[in-house]
């Protein structure tokens, strides 16, 4: 609705109100009709001036296979995906971050398990917020996510460039087979709106 259409609205509703003791029942149910769109209008007007999302996505495509990895930007230092093993039958999958001079001001967290160093494997459309279980990139385990096809890592990352916390969330998919002896990085995403949530698999 624009302004002048507004302002007629108002006239109209101006009009009603002087007449109100000569409605009769069916004109004072169009009254509250009225009222009812106006209130409504306003509410569109107030969620028109919400700070809208501004998501960058990116395909990867990356396909590790055992014993190696390969590693993802993140803030400041890589995120690395690693599959180990000692004796090339067992294997275990980790998520770390490499130990190179932090040169900036920054960090990764990932979501896990609550009291473990586990990812959780989410699936598609779950809220990654400030709320979830956080934890710093570091020698975690990506285990679960072995022969559940694709999967996503809640992430987020801390950037304090004022010296106050930043924070700006996230998702990598991954696929993990039921071995553990091959992971695919297949893509991410990042809200680039400061504090603001984004669901997994959103673009």
């Amino acid at each position: 609705m624009n302004q002048k259409s507004f302002k007629l609205y108002i006239k109209n509703i101006e009009l009603l109100i002087k007449n109100i003791n000569k409605m009769r029942k069916n004109e004072l149910l169009t009254l509250l009709i009225i009222l009812s769109l106006l209130f409504g209008f306003i509410g569109c007007q107030k969620n028109n001036t919400e700070i809208q999302d501004d998501i960058i996505f990116k395909d990867i495509s990356k396909l590790i296979i055992a014993p190696n990895n390969d590693s993802i930007k993140g803030v400041c230092r890589n995120l690395i995906f690693e599959i180990i093993s000692e004796n090339n039958i067992d294997f275990t999958t980790i998520l770390t971050s490499n130990n190179n001079t932090i040169v900036c001001d920054g960090n990764n967290n990932i979501i896990t398990i609550a009291n473990t160093k586990k990812v959780s494997p989410l699936d598609k459309k779950i809220e990654i917020l400030e709320t979830s279980n956080w934890t710093t990139a570091h020698n975690l385990s990506l285990d679960d996510f072995a022969g559940k096809g694709e999967k996503f890592i809640g992430y987020r990352s801390c950037e304090y460039p004022n010296g106050e916390n930043e924070y700006y969330y996230g998702w990598i998919k991954i696929r993990l087979s039921k071995n553990k002896d091959t992971l695919k990085i297949i893509s991410r995403a990042s809200n680039r709106t400061k504090g603001k949530l984004i669901l997994t698999g959103q673009k």
